[in-house]
């Protein structure tokens, strides 16, 4: 029989929560959930189809703190009537509000007009066309089932006050509902709390695994900060969505032989990572992702994606027709057995001009997917001699480890995590060492990768870093006050 694929689906975003006040320093998380993070668990639900979602317990956090009534600047000044917005207001909404995939702003003529005069606009008129666009273009395949929502669509510009308002209040109630549609999927994984490297937190010098050349600079190995990452992201999933929460997508996919080790000790049952770092493993036999395999002295099964598979649809099948990738993809899988395919659960439907209808939908009908649970149950098991220890980024940790700006980053988290060791690891500080432990910040750090927030995230890692030293009593020191990101071409 032809062979199915494990789906599995990463829900993530950093702690984004500001330390002095708890407000989210940038709108991600309310804005992915009115698209990926309900439009992909729902179609799935219709259809029967499983797979499994990774979530991350940051991103729950903020989502819960979201439905509680949390807000942040973004949603504020969409709120606000375009006519009373003062000067540093307009200057902040035509800066921060043309944001995400250009895909999404394709749909528009109005979004793309506005974009290309973004820096003349002050007619509240304008400005309030942009307050609209720059939250309907992430509305999903469920959220335009609303014939309110698809109006706004089908209007494209010269919205009032009131449709803002209505547009804004259907936000909110998409955002409220995530988190209990989560809970009635078949299947639920989880990441370490913050979405941590773990490699690099229970040694950083591990790194010089697979970067031997990687400069002897930054000192960091507390690998109970890893155990602590891992036990409480499995508290913390489980108690969320009311059972059990037994596998994960580490950070990254990013493992070594002790990060199994201490997955296993938190009770964790299954970790999934790419292809690259089981080719690079001793093993028995050839490299088969459609085995789970072991360690010699046990823990959890280790599931290797497919990563051509994976990123066909991260980053390929966004340009054709949706039901023609699905059928692509089908007819890519072998003739037996479970393949598991890994990706981006959010990301991807940003690129994809239907926000993915037509592809998932294809994709979900084809009772082809199922859950890791169920691949497990069917998957033969092959034996390693030695794990690898890398990400699922070309095996090693350079995105994170491998600039002089990323190990900067990563020199004044140390100070900091061997000050709170020193203070005798007060409690208070945990949560604030725990968000800056987080690998996104240094995801932005270095040439790799670019982002119109990068200011934000450089900010938002220097405020967790000092919120911990507050939480221990002491005054941050002064290098916190600068920005770790500096501009190469400057």
């Amino acid at each position: 029989m032809p062979a199915d694929l494990l789906l599995l689906l990463h829900m993530h975003q950093p702690d984004y929560r500001d330390p002095d006040g708890g407000d989210p320093v940038m709108p991600w998380v309310r804005l992915h959930a009115t698209r990926g993070y309900t439009d992909v668990p729902a179609l799935a639900l219709e259809a029967g189809a499983g797979f499994t979602l990774n979530l991350v317990p940051s991103l729950v956090d903020q989502l819960q703190d979201l439905a509680d009534g949390r807000t942040d600047r973004w949603e504020r000044l969409s709120r606000a009537p375009a006519e009373a917005l003062g000067a540093e207001d307009r200057a902040f909404i035509r800066a921060r509000f043309v944001h995400g995939h250009p895909a999404m702003r394709r749909v528009s003529r109005r979004y793309q007009e506005l974009e290309a005069r973004i820096g003349a606009l002050t007619d509240p008129a304008d400005l309030r066309d942009l307050q609209v666009w720059s939250n309907l273009a992430w509305m999903g395949v469920i959220a335009r089932r609303d014939p309110f929502i698809e109006g706004l669509f089908q209007q494209d510009r010269a919205f009032t006050h009131g449709q803002l308002i209505g547009l804004m209040d259907r936000q909110r109630a998409l955002v409220a509902g995530v988190l209990p549609l989560w809970r009635r999927l078949p299947s639920i994984a989880t990441s370490p709390y913050t979405h941590p490297i773990l490699p690099l937190l229970v040694d950083f010098q591990h790194a010089r695994r697979n970067l031997d050349r990687l400069p002897d600079d930054v000192h960091f190995a507390w690998p109970d900060d890893a155990a602590r990452q891992l036990q409480e992201a499995v508290d913390r999933a489980s108690a969320a969505m009311g059972r059990p929460v037994r596998g994960m997508w580490p950070s990254e996919g990013s493992v070594s032989p002790e990060v199994v080790a201490l997955a296993g000790a938190a009770g964790v049952t299954w970790l999934a990572t790419d292809e690259g770092v089981l080719h690079r493993s001793g093993r028995d036999g050839p490299a088969d992702v459609r085995r789970a395999w072991r360690l010699p002295e046990g823990g959890p099964a280790l599931l290797f994606r497919d990563r051509e598979l994976s990123d066909r649809i991260g980053f390929v099948y966004a340009s054709w027709d949706g039901a023609a990738a699905a059928a692509d993809l089908l007819s890519r899988l072998p003739d037996s057995g479970v393949v598991p395919i890994v990706l981006d659960g959010e990301n991807p439907w940003e690129s994809y001009p239907d926000a993915g209808e037509a592809f998932l939908r294809a994709l979900f009908a084809s009772g082809r997917c199922c859950t890791a649970e169920q691949a497990l149950a069917r998957m033969p098991e092959g034996r390693l001699h030695h794990l690898h220890t890398g990400s699922w980024i070309h095996a090693n940790f350079a995105i994170w480890a491998g600039d002089p700006m990323d190990r900067a980053g990563w020199r004044r988290l140390s100070r900091a995590r061997a000050a709170w060791e020193a203070a005798g690891r007060p409690e208070a500080a945990w949560p604030a060492l725990r968000a800056a432990e987080g690998s996104d910040w240094f995801w932005w750090y270095g040439p790799e990768h670019h982002s119109e927030m990068r200011d934000l995230f450089d900010l938002l890692f220097r405020k967790h870093l000092a919120a911990a030293w507050a939480a221990m009593g002491q005054p941050p020191p002064d290098d916190l006050q600068r920005p770790v990101w500096t501009d190469p071409s400057r």
